[in-house]
This record gives C-alpha cells, structure tokens and sequence, in this order.
C-alpha cells in the first residue's frame, strides 16, 4: 500500500526519513554484528518484559488464554487481541525499566517497536527472521522521528508520542508494507500519537504505564487499518511538532536522514531505572568502594535539568523510586539494585536518599543529549568532601557493555520471582535459532509455562552470531 500523500516539504521529509530508516535496518541485517545487536534488542526487552510479571498495575495483569495467537509475556497466556498483547508487553517493559535507547532521540524506540513487531508477528503467524527485520525497521524509524522533532514541551513525557510511529512502522513491515506504505502508516499514526504529562512519571502514578501500552496499541492498529486499505492523511509531522514537542525546525536534523544504521548507538542500562539517574548512579558506585555507605552526612548532585526535574527524595512505590535521583544516588553509595533493592536494605536507602540534595546547574545543560552529565559531592560525618563526575554510564555505546555482561543483566532479569520457568530457554532462542524458526514456536515456553518462584536460570550468552554473509536468508 502507498496511499496518497498530500502536502509541502515536511512530508517529503517523513518520506525520506522512513526510506532512510528501512534502507538502514536492511544494512545492519545484512551483516553478522547487526544481526547479533538486534537479537541482543529482543532479548533484552523480552527478559524486560517476562520480570515484570506479578508487577503489572491492576487490569493489565490479566490472564489470558494459552491458546491465543499473541504472547502477553508479562502475564500468563496469550491472546487473539494483537492490541491488547503489545500494550501489556509496552507497559511491563516500563514497569522493569531495564530497556535501551539513543540519548539524541530522548526515548525508546525499541519499547514501542518490539512490542508491536512481536504481537503483528505472532498474530500473523511469521517467523523470527520478520520479527527481527520488524523490529530492526521500528527501531530506526522511532529513533529518527526523536532525532527530528527534538525535546517534548515541558511537562510533556515522550512515551506514546512519536514512539507510535515506530510502533506502527514495525508492524507495517510485518504486514509486507514497502517503504512508501510504511510512510503512509506512520504519517497516519502520527495523528494519534499521545502526549501524556511527565509529573505522573516522577509521582509514580500507574498512568505512567498508559502512555507506552496504548501509544504502541495504536500504532499497531494503525498499521493494520493502513494494510486493509483505510487512507492515508496529510502530513502529521507539524501538528506533532507544534504540540507535543517544542517545534520543528525549518532544516532537517541531518542525522534523521541518515541511511547509516542507529541501533549500534543505542544505550542499554545496567540496571532498572530512569537513564536521566544512571550517571549519577556510577558515580556514587565508584564512590562506594571505597567510602561506608554510614560515613556518608549529606550527598549533592549537581546535574542538567531533565535529571534535575528527579529529585523526590522520599518516592512512593516502585516507579517514583525509579524515577528518583536521590533514591538511586543512596542505593549506589549501598551498593545495591535501585530498581529492585532487597527488602532488608529498602530501609537504608530510604535514610540515605533523604540526605541528598539534587540541585539544576545550567551550565550542565549543554551536555545533554550528547552525554548526561552529573557532579556528585559527598561530605562525610567528619567533614571531609568527596567529589565525582561523569557523563557516560556503563551500557552507553561510549563504554558499552560486553555480550556477557548484557547477558549477565538479562539473567539477574530472569532471576525476578514470578518469570516463567521457560524463559531462559526463550532468550536462548531469540538469540540462536535459525531465521526462519516460527516465533511462536519460540514463544510458547513461556506462554502456559508456570511461574517459577525462585526465576529462572541464567540464558546462554550471546556467541559470535550468524555469518556476516549478505544474503540475508539463513538468520
């Protein structure tokens, strides 16, 4: 499908950057490492999603039916509802906040992306190598549209937002939608495309969790309209432009256009929390070896604004936790997971995040998107001042981490009581079977398996990969 375009240069402008994004996603295919980098992606997200059963907020933790086409992950089952199955798995993905992303777009291209490319792929029955491909095309898509239209308004939060594009973008190629049709499909999703408030974030609200699962939904249902015939629009971008974030400019970012591959410049955190709080996370870390977490008096931390804007110091729940400078500051200094601390240590931290102080240096921000820079000053209980910076966290592609160590993360995901006995064996799979394996072949090991209270074993790590052979029909 190609549908009608209509309009001046912003839509010659989406039309470029989707060719430039499927040309891109194909050259990375081509070759071994990108496609390693991609199954390593949906390992990753599916370990993601599998860890946050037993977390989902109410009415999202439903149970479906081990029958239905589509894998919900993150509860037991599946369903014959495509829609209802890549929410669940956006969602969850927020839930365990251990994903990826490319600091220049401010998102996650890969959340919207894999969770619709795996729903359309089950539910049309094709085969890993689609599902790769689906996934690879979202990915690059979604990462250009942050690219071009820059930093959400104010109080704005990018989930939803031009993350159903990349959503529908995935879906679209599991649908055989060429490059054009693809256009068409994410112009049109980008006429639905949220624009939920960051405050519910910070605030921990379970609203938080909507922007992601019905912003990847309506991409997906999109690009089924668009495959069935519904017509195309006009042009999205501006209207997207003009509300959601704070306006286009007259030139292109150049690297939207980029037929060059994005995905080796994404990030993938170490642990489960908000990117904007890894950097200070490191450096209390490296402060910690050598400095008792009962020495420390008070902690400062002097960062750009978007990090500046995390600075409860008593957060309520899981997410607020997440969300909070102070409280992954305090679980650095302990040593301890701040996205899921043991319950004998939750005590601790909650004291030590109410001696930090999160304050917004201008002169910080310039450094962010190209890094995110952090100042962490200590003063202990005898006076004496200590001081760390960073930019980088360990998973930027500036000091990534190795195949073992995203291994090893997608283990300590697994290890969350409540995933399902066969997921290790599933991320085995996602990362080894040949191309043309059914996905739901691969699927069904989690999709009736019975949740493991003590999770599951650690995955094989990645190997070499396939072949860096060009023909593109064995992986």
């Amino acid at each position: 499908m190609t549908g009608h375009r209509r309009g001046g240069a912003r839509d010659d402008v989406l039309v470029t950057l989707v060719a430039a994004a499927v040309e891109a996603a194909d050259a990375l295919l081509a070759t071994g490492e990108g496609q390693v980098l991609a199954r390593q992606v949906a390992a990753r997200l599916t370990a993601n999603a599998v860890a946050a059963r037993g977390l989902l907020p109410a009415g999202l933790d439903t149970a479906g039916d081990p029958d239905g086409r589509c894998t919900l992950l993150a509860a037991p089952g599946g369903t014959d509802q495509p829609e209802r199955a890549a929410a669940v798995t956006a969602a969850a993905i927020t839930v365990s906040q251990c994903d990826e992303g490319l600091r220049e777009s401010r998102g996650h291209p890969g959340l919207h992306a894999y969770a619709a490319a795996l729903a359309a792929t089950e539910a049309d029955d094709r085969s890993l190598r689609v599902f790769l491909r689906a996934l690879a095309v979202g990915w690059e898509v979604g990462a250009r549209l942050g690219l071009l239209l820059g930093a959400p308004r104010p109080g704005v939060h990018p989930h939803g937002g031009w993350g159903t594009g990349a959503a529908a973008a995935a879906a679209g190629v599991v649908a055989g939608q060429d490059a054009a049709g693809v256009t068409d499909t994410v112009n049109l999703a980008l006429t639905v495309a949220l624009a939920g408030p960051e405050a519910d974030t910070r605030r921990g609200h379970d609203a938080h969790h909507l922007l992601p699962a019905l912003g990847t939904a309506n991409g997906l249902t999109v690009a089924r309209l668009a495959a069935a015939g519904f017509p195309a629009t006009g042009p999205a971008l501006p209207h997207l432009g003009r509300t959601v974030h704070q306006g286009l400019t007259d030139r292109p970012v150049d690297a939207a256009l980029l037929s060059r591959p994005l995905l080796p410049d994404a990030y993938f955190k170490p642990v489960g929390v908000c990117a904007h709080t890894l950097t200070g996370w490191t450096v209390a870390r490296a402060m910690a070896r050598d400095l008792p977490a009962d020495e420390v008096a008070t902690v400062t931390v002097d960062t750009y604004a978007g990090a500046a804007l995390l600075a409860e110091r008593r957060p309520v729940g899981r997410l607020a936790r997440q969300f909070s400078l102070p409280w992954v500051v305090a679980c650095g200094l302990l040593g301890t997971d701040p996205g899921a601390p043991a319950d004998d240590r939750r005590t601790r931290a909650a004291r030590l995040a109410e001696r930090v102080t999160v304050r917004h240096d201008p002169g910080l921000d310039q450094g962010y998107p190209a890094g995110r820079p952090a100042v962490v000053e200590v003063t202990t209980r005898s006076g004496v001042r200590l001081t760390g910076r960073a930019r980088f966290h360990h998973g930027d592609r500036e000091d990534p981490m190795t195949a073992d160590e995203q291994a090893a993360v997608d283990a300590a995901l697994l290890r969350t009581p409540g995933t399902p006995t066969g997921a290790a064996d599933l991320l085995h799979g996602l990362t080894r079977a040949p191309g043309a394996t059914r996905l739901r072949d691969l699927t069904a090991l989690v999709r009736g398996g019975a949740p493991n209270p003590n999770g599951g074993p650690p995955p094989v790590p990645a190997g070499p990969g396939p072949s860096g052979r060009k023909d593109m029909t064995s992986w």
